[in-house]
């Protein structure tokens, strides 16, 4: 709730009743220790201020100084630690201008945008916190401006914070400048700036164009002198330096062109050279920056560009243990240059970062009951920490329009979508209810850059559950916030879509958790007891009870509308012999198809069928499990076709929700999610998360089921069918149901043997065969543990 700001000419409402004298002196003591407490971290923090920005002033004094990377990030440091001494005192939004100033000028050397965008972030937090109106506000905004627009191609929060200095700081020390840089950004002259003639300065020599040849010549010689270094056993330090600096001086030279990227390239290679000597992390970390400059440099169809990325995410993975951004690289690499010479070594890294991330993955059966999760997983605390969410879009932020936010409610799940027009960075945070004021328990989520459109409304009341209300607003210029209030404190979990793009914020019951499931099941082998009629009544009424039975199936036919999912292409030669192709199987039609005939079938045996799409159109994967849930479904069938770059792989397999064991799982995680693989990290994050709070067991058991019977289906009258088990994905279609859910793979559109009998109604009709015999398995299953 935000209170009415008091405007400048406004008086506050004075109290004039009675105060107790009790109460006078207690709130004269407490206003006396927090002022003494201020000024004894303020007094703790001046000495130590005054020596960091020392050394802020004695690195930038000197250019070969200012050249290391090391200094500034440890005068940045120094600014740090003076910061978390006292963070609401006077020197802290200091502090935070500095730690700007710091990567502003790590920015105009490194040409790294993360460089930039720490830079920003640092000047934007110090504007926060100083007072308004303060001197420095003007110097944080214009500084900001100028790398939003220069070094990030921001024009538009460029132009907002210097509009804010011409507005409300037009005669501070920045307002000449500012005014001539929005006239920069909106393409005009400053009318009221007079001009002065100036003589034109002479070019420094990194302005001065240098000839090709003279580059080339400079290329080669540093060429020969990194082989030298590289050949002898023990080369010193200030040998690798100094062919470091020969690399980068060529780079700058060049500017741009296959000579600047080359350098760049070799640049990150000899400090990757000395880092294996040194075994120092600066030395990677240098290695890194020159690989990504030549990353930046080098064109797209460039051979070596897939080598620099490469090297780069070995780098990251291997000496600096940054296995995320190392991941995302790696998948660059095989996505983009899969023909690379580099593409078998980034598939063997990826598998080896998989194979151990399988490791740390628990057993399903033993978080299968919420007693066993709780010892599993400690418990989530009261706040949760704020997360940004650049990765969660593939990295790639920016300005962005809040378009929609839309909910859907059941009595104990509720799904909100918050719809985008731009991928962008957001953080979100809990906060407990608070009697004293009023406020419900409730959370928020920030979007950074983000305006909210004109017809998004501000507050939308949810009827009946456990959401009260959400409301969406711009909490500051730059930023919009969406609030959701509970009636009582609720778990959620975010995640993000792309195409288009959509932040989703699943709310459930804590009461809806997972229900304990009965000790039996899961073990057929355990011979039962044939029970009497009263004990079989009461069983039938106790799993009823349990949400056990099994009566309404939801059946997802996968993809739909203009997503047409894994395609069949055939080539063949027209009239005049020229070779062509055109399309042959969609994977649209055939779920649909087989849907259409599973749902009959299911008819028959008694069971009522619901559809998330009954015709060829498209349906969000936000909103297909949800459906399940408001329908109050008691199984959720996901059917797909699958794919794979080599046309012999064939095979029939079932997937229930969990974390992705190997690296072929993960694509094609990827691939039903409508995502780039590496955004799918996020996603089998959220699935460790959610693993105790869905029915991961039952789902487990009937995924089982559902291969095994359709499998020994299928092979009673085709050959060649290969049987790849039951095995757990992190499948956005699955997140989130309240009962037991499975996503079939019916076979390989890329197998032109597949193909065929996936056209073929005759084998839709043995798959759904198989799939019932499952789905009457597990329910016979299900029956014998209840009882």
């Amino acid at each position: 709730m935000t209170q009415t700001p008091i405007l400048p000419n406004q008086r506050r409402p004075v109290y004039t009743g009675a105060m107790p004298s009790r109460f006078v002196v207690l709130l004269a003591a407490l206003v006396l220790f927090f002022t003494l407490s201020g000024q004894a971290h303020a007094t703790d923090q001046q000495p130590q201020f005054n020596a960091a920005l020392k050394s802020f002033k004695q690195v930038l004094s000197s250019e070969k100084s200012a050249s290391r990377r090391d200094l500034w990030t440890d005068v940045h440091a120094r600014f740090e630690r003076v910061f978390k001494i006292s963070p609401t005192s006077g020197y802290a939004p200091k502090c935070l201008y500095y730690m700007g100033r710091c990567y502003e000028e790590l920015a105009r050397r490194s040409g790294l945008r993360s460089d930039a965008h720490r830079a920003v972030d640092y000047f934007q937090r110090a504007t926060n916190r100083f007072p308004p109106g303060d001197s420095w506000i003007d110097d944080c905004l214009f500084r900001k401006a100028e790398i939003a627009f220069v070094r990030l191609g921001d024009a538009r929060s460029a132009a907002e914070d210097l509009r804010i200095i011409r507005r409300l700081y037009s005669k501070g020390d920045h307002a000449s400048k500012a005014a001539k840089l929005l006239a920069r950004i909106e393409g005009r002259s400053t009318a009221s700036a007079p001009v002065v003639k100036k003589s034109a300065p002479k070019p420094s020599p990194k302005q001065v164009a240098v000839p090709k040849a003279e580059i080339k010549s400079a290329y080669d010689k540093a060429q020969k002198a990194f082989k030298v270094v590289r050949s002898k056993k023990k080369p010193s330090r200030d040998e690798f330096l100094r062919v470091a600096r020969r690399f980068a001086a060529v780079s700058e030279a060049a500017g741009s062109g296959v000579y600047a990227a080359r350098s760049a390239y070799f640049e990150g290679f000899t400090w990757d050279e000395l880092g294996r000597i040194s075994r120092r992390d600066d030395d990677f970390m240098k290695a890194v920056e020159g690989y990504e400059r030549a990353v930046d440099l080098f064109r797209e169809t460039d051979s070596w560009r897939d080598d620099a990325l490469f090297r780069k995410g070995y780098v990251e993975f291997t000496h600096l243990n940054d296995e995320d951004q190392a991941y995302a690289d790696l998948l660059l690499v095989v996505r983009d240059y899969p023909d690379g010479d580099r593409a078998v070594e980034a598939k063997e890294l990826l598998r080896a970062m998989d194979e151990a991330r399988a490791n740390e993955l628990p057993d399903a059966a033993a978080v299968s009951t919420p007693q066993a999760a709780s010892k599993a997983r400690p418990v989530a605390p009261e706040v949760r920490p704020s997360t940004a969410g650049t990765s969660t879009f593939n990295g790639k932020t920016g300005d962005a329009t809040l378009l929609g936010v839309r909910y859907s409610s059941g009595e104990d799940f509720t799904r909100i979508v918050l719809d985008l027009d731009n991928a962008v960075e957001f953080k979100e945070r809990s906060l407990p209810a608070d009697e004293a004021s009023g406020k419900l328990s409730r959370m928020f989520v920030d979007l950074k850059k983000t305006r909210v459109a004109k017809n998004v409304k501000a507050r939308q009341e949810v009827p009946g559950g456990f959401l009260k209300t959400v409301r969406a607003a711009q909490n500051t210029p730059d930023t919009a916030r969406v609030v959701l209030d509970f009636k009582e404190k609720q778990e959620y979990h975010i995640l993000t879509l792309e195409n288009p793009y959509r932040i989703v914020i699943d709310v459930f019951a804590r009461k809806s958790v997972a229900k304990e499931i009965p000790k039996t099941f899961g073990k057929p082998d355990q011979a039962p007891r044939k029970p009497g009629k009263k004990e079989r009544d009461t069983a039938k009424d106790v799993l009823a009870q349990l949400g056990m039975t099994i009566g309404t199936v939801m059946i997802d036919a996968g993809h739909g509308g203009r997503d047409p999912g894994a395609v069949q292409y055939i080539r063949y030669k027209d009239n005049k012999g020229k070779l062509r192709k055109k399309l042959r199987t969609k994977e649209k039609d055939v779920t649909l198809r087989l849907a259409r005939i599973l749902g009959a079938e299911l008819k028959k045996k008694g069971y009522k069928v619901l559809y998330t799409r009954a015709e060829d159109r498209k349906v969000a994967l936000e909103d297909r499990v949800l459906a399940a849930n408001i329908k109050k479904a008691d199984l959720f069938i996901s059917l797909h076709c699958n794919a794979n770059a080599k046309s012999s792989v064939r095979g029939f397999e079932t997937y229930y929700l969990g974390k992705a064991k190997n690296d072929i799982v993960l694509r094609l995680a990827a691939k039903e999610n409508n995502v780039d693989p590496m955004k799918i990290s996020d996603t089998q994050k959220i699935v460790l998360d959610l693993v105790h709070s869905f029915k991961i067991e039952e789902s487990r058991v009937l995924a089982s089921h559902v291969q095994k019977h359709s499998v020994r289906a299928l092979r009673s009258k085709y050959k060649g069918i290969n049987d790849h088990g039951a095995r757990s994905a992190p499948f956005f279609v699955l997140i989130g149901a309240k009962m037991p859910a499975v996503l079939v793979e019916v076979g390989y559109i890329s197998n032109s043997t597949e193909a065929k009998l996936l056209r073929s109604d005759e084998y839709l009709h043995e798959v759904s065969r198989g799939v019932i015999s499952g789905v009457e398995a597990y329910r016979k299953e299900l029956q014998t543990a209840g009882l």
